[in-house]
């Protein structure tokens, strides 16, 4: 557990200089916490050897990042809380799990790192602050950035009661604005054809009639 969460220092993975990098026991808590103490430790080899999935630098592959099981991704948040820490709090959720992992509790005006493995579907990452007015920039300078395998997924600060950062994707889909429907003129009406006016009508010539001859 304790080499699985080391923060890697120097070279990517295992080397020379720094092994496995420096030990962050809070990181090992929670390793020990989401898998328990059933895993298989493997042969005692020491050096580099001792594990060698933590040998590999870090990439955007979920499969490949040390420390994290292949179905599982590395997340990493920096939060530096504003003059009311008590009040920041933050959650991971998934659609199949519900909340996956959270914080809270923190102290005043100072820098966390939390480096978590979650599970590939863990999407959605929500900060919250309690009073409602976020953690900068009334009361104090506080900000958070969060990571997946080593790639920015948010970062923020000034925001209201909460704010969202999608863990799955590196932008939100844009949406096309819906294309306007053309306004069709009305027809132009058909031009009313007036009755023809009727010639004036001749009386008929009376036929002559000759009187009786007596």
């Amino acid at each position: 557990a304790l080499i699985a969460s080391a923060e890697d220092l120097g070279a990517g993975g295992c080397d020379n200089e720094y092994g496995f990098g420096l030990v962050d026991a809070k990181a090992a808590y929670d390793y020990l916490s989401n898998r328990g103490c059933g895993f298989s430790v493997g042969e005692t080899l020491g050096g580099c050897n001792q594990c060698v999935e933590c040998t590999s630098a870090p990439t955007s592959s979920p499969t490949a990042f040390p420390g994290c099981p292949g179905n599982e991704k590395y997340f990493k948040l920096e939060l530096k809380t504003d003059n009311w820490g008590s009040e920041t709090s933050w959650k991971v959720t998934s659609p199949t799990s519900g909340e996956v992992t959270a914080g809270g509790g923190y102290q005043s005006s100072t820098t966390y790192t939390e480096k978590r493995c979650i599970q590939s579907d863990a999407c959605t990452f929500e900060i919250s602050d309690s009073y409602g007015d976020g953690i900068c920039c009334s009361y104090g300078q506080g900000s958070y950035t969060v990571w997946v395998n080593g790639v920015e997924k948010g970062s923020g600060g000034e925001f209201g009661s909460s704010d969202t950062a999608n863990l799955c994707t590196s932008d939100p889909p844009t949406t096309a604005p819906p294309t306007p429907v053309p306004t069709t003129a009305p027809p132009t009406p058909v031009p009313t054809t007036a009755p023809p006016t009727p010639g004036p009508s001749a009386a008929p010539s009376a036929v002559p009639v000759a009187p009786p001859t007596p």
